[in-house]
């Protein structure tokens, strides 16, 4: 809710209450660490986001980071897929801030590791929301390295995506169709 909204007090709310849950899920060792992890890693990324603060997106990718350690990849791959996408995605977005390029090469190998497990069949949504990030993170890139290679990556996986979101998600739709518009502003600005 605070990110849909961006509420930066909500979603500050959101992670201080995740940093007390997942303490105690440390001190008891409790089964729900590496949720807690990948939960307050997305909190962070959403409140870094918003603020475009590198800190907190530093300590996003961290989190993350410890959460992918925590899970086997060959146990569960989607549920793997799914840290290692929000991984990527703190990467895009601390990479963006601090225009970092090694930080947004790295976050498109992580991608690439998702798009390896191909599972648009068995996770349709969450594959048209990898295309969708992917779409994103090439213009991310384009923008410290113009080439024009990153905006046709750009194009296709956005137009996989939105073929996807279409029965049934004007938000995600309106998404794709707001990235679609700055791909075409920078082909224009291009030429």
């Amino acid at each position: 809710m605070g990110e849909r909204a961006a509420d930066v007090d909500l979603l500050r709310q959101s992670m201080s209450a995740l940093r007390v849950a997942l303490d105690i899920d440390i001190k008891h060792k409790s089964k729900n660490i590496r949720a807690g992890w990948d939960s307050l890693g997305i909190s962070l990324s959403a409140l870094g986001e918003l603020t475009r603060d590198p800190s907190t997106l530093a300590e996003a990718v961290d989190a993350l980071r410890t959460a992918l350690a925590l899970r086997d990849s060959k146990a569960d791959q989607l549920d793997w897929a799914r840290t290692q996408s929000n991984l990527a995605l703190a990467q895009r977005y601390l990479g963006d801030v601090t225009d970092d390029r090694t930080m947004l090469n790295t976050a498109r190998q992580g991608y690439g590791a998702c798009e390896a497990l191909d599972y648009q069949t068995g996770a349709p949504f969450i594959w048209a929301r990898l295309q969708w990030n992917i779409a994103d993170l090439s213009l991310v890139r384009y923008r410290l390295d113009p080439d024009p290679a990153l905006l046709s990556e750009a194009k296709t996986h956005v137009t996989a995506a939105r073929a996807f979101f279409v029965d049934g998600s004007d938000y995600q739709t309106e998404r794709c169709d707001d990235l679609l518009t700055k791909i075409k502003t920078a082909k224009v600005a291009r030429a």
